[in-house]
């Protein structure tokens, strides 16, 4: 017990009449905000078409197979630069064929009858006989784009009907793409700007521009470049006919910026 109690209830009353102290808060709210999103479409006129086709041989060994398919492969060769697609537009092998698939073994079974047909063995004496097929593949790079029917053409005169789709790309698209950006942007704060005028506000500052979503993964790209294209029949005698499709380059700008209140 304390020797002097009459100073430790001094000290509680002292504790117990203290003013409380509260920390200020910040009750200021965020300004609202306003998000938009526009996109712009670019055409451009295709450079390359590029068509794969696929084909195989048999031989009664691999070398044998392999010699047979080769033989296919000069053929088409010989036959599509005559054309006048150069040799090195004419890539060999694929993703599917090379190395993994290249080569397939094919084994038969065969009944011989046997000299006695009267034995207790059986008529026949089976036998086992393996061939193979080697599978190769061609893509097809063709720069002039009035030759992509004749191409066909040709690939179905050797027997091969394994025809990938046309696929045509374009070229360069650095300039396409940044005026599509520039556009894409503007239309955005258009956008925006109607938006904060309809409200009875104003535009604030930019807090975001970008070509992906916040909420959802998106990737910096210029929409589809690569299309495929059907083939026409121009009649009894005529050879097919290609029309070549133009390409669409997409971009799209997010954009979002503050609203402010008119005072």
């Amino acid at each position: 017990m304390s020797p002097f109690p009459w100073l430790a209830r001094a000290l509680a009353l002292a504790v117990v009449a203290a003013p409380h102290v509260a920390v200020a808060q910040d009750t200021t709210t965020a300004l609202p905000q306003v998000y938009t999103a526009a996109t712009v479409v670019r055409h451009v006129p295709p450079e390359l078409a590029v068509v794969t086709v696929r084909f195989a041989a048999g031989g009664a060994s691999p070398a044998q197979a392999g010699a047979n398919v080769a033989l296919r492969a000069d053929s088409l060769r010989h036959a599509l630069q005559a054309l006048g697609i150069p040799h090195d537009s004419l890539i060999s092998g694929s993703q599917w064929y090379w190395w993994r698939g290249r080569v397939e073994p094919h084994q038969h079974q065969q009944c011989v009858p046997r000299p006695d047909p009267s034995s207790t063995l059986g008529r026949c004496i089976m036998t086992y006989d393996t061939t193979y097929t080697v599978n190769d593949a061609i893509e097809i790079h063709v720069r002039d784009l009035a030759l992509v029917g004749a191409v066909l053409d040709t690939v179905l005169a050797h027997r091969i009907i394994d025809i990938s789709n046309v696929s045509f790309r374009a070229g360069d698209l650095h300039d396409v793409q940044e005026d599509a950006l520039r556009e894409a942007t503007r239309r955005a704060r258009g956008q925006a700007e109607a938006i904060a005028e309809a409200s009875g506000a104003t535009l604030g500052r930019i807090i975001s521009l970008s070509t992906q979503r916040e909420t959802e993964y998106q990737p910096y790209g210029f929409g589809i470049v690569t299309t495929a294209a059907g083939y026409g029949d121009g009649g009894e005698g005529a050879g097919t006919t290609v029309v070549s499709p133009s390409l669409p380059v997409s971009v799209t700008v997010f954009g979002k910026w503050e609203l402010i209140a008119k005072h």
